[in-house]
């Protein structure tokens, strides 16, 4: 279980036909981080801790614009961790997606990972009959039967379902706008939590999966079509920098994200006024 979200501080940016990527201001001072305090408490009660963050905005730019709201986030974490207990401290980590994509000494893919499998293994996943665990050394190790026994004990006694294996917290990721970038930090957590899923259950002896295997593939398709209506209803066009996930290069790959950016800029210069107002 993981979810996107917008960043949760006071922001904005005015829509406009000449500037395809309009400024972005901080529209209200808040200096104890009220809107941020509200959004953690929420998640906090739906899915207790921890709150793992996966920041995705640019770390620095040469005229800032992401790096504004994003430096004013990473201060709200700091400042809410100062008033949170050790154990539910809010997990933060930044990862300039834009910045690692561009440079060909970085993998993105690789990058993305790494997080996926950090932030992973803070939360853990549901299974109703696990068989194998994995432990935080990464060994594969037989299930403790007394785990499934106490669960089924406090079952019998709370009235309400408990399981050997349960999820505690969320990944909480975010780029700017919760689209393109979300999207495919979301598929590397979702192929991550799928290659542990099915160790513990037995079908396979290692988490990593292989990019081209046929489940990955599914997967893949999945994440595409959602990224793409989620992209199609807040941004006018269907999702960007689906090439990091199934990998479509060359001119054809080049000319549809080209068109997908002129699409979504007319959604955003001349109708996105319209849902705003409706909202």
């Amino acid at each position: 279980l993981q979810v996107r979200g917008s960043i949760p501080i006071y922001w904005a940016q005015e829509s406009s036909v000449t500037q395809p990527k309009p400024p972005i201001v901080l529209s209200r001072v808040d200096p104890t981080y009220q809107a941020s305090q509200s959004h953690f408490e929420d998640l906090l009660k739906r899915y207790g801790s921890p709150v793992v963050v996966v920041d995705l905005v640019k770390q620095s730019e040469k005229r800032e614009r992401e790096v504004i709201v994003g430096n004013e986030f990473r201060h709200a974490v700091d400042y809410l961790n100062c008033h949170i207990d050790d154990k539910h401290k809010i997990r933060y980590c930044a990862l300039d997606y834009s910045h690692i994509s561009k440079h060909r000494k970085y993998n993105v893919r690789s990058s993305l990972r790494d997080v996926a499998t950090w932030a992973v293994n803070q939360t853990g996943f549901f299974c109703n009959a696990p068989r194998w665990k994995i432990t935080s050394s990464g060994r594969v190790e037989p299930f403790d039967d007394s785990n499934t026994r106490r669960a089924a004990f406090l079952t019998r006694h709370l009235g309400v379902p408990v399981f050997p294996m349960e999820q505690k917290g969320v990944m909480r990721t975010n780029c700017i706008d919760c689209l393109d970038r979300t999207n495919v930090a979301q598929f590397s957590a979702g192929v991550e939590a799928l290659g542990q899923q099915l160790v513990v259950m037995g079908v396979r002896s290692t988490a990593k999966l292989d990019i081209a295997s046929n489940i990955v593939k599914m997967l893949i398709e999945m994440y595409v079509e959602i990224g793409d209506h989620i992209s199609l209803q807040y941004g006018g066009s269907e999702a960007h920098k689906k090439g990091q996930v199934n990998k479509v290069q060359g001119p054809m790959g080049k000319h549809k994200e080209l068109l997908t950016s002129i699409r979504r800029y007319y959604s955003n210069a001349f109708t996105d006024r319209l849902k705003q107002d409706a909202m």
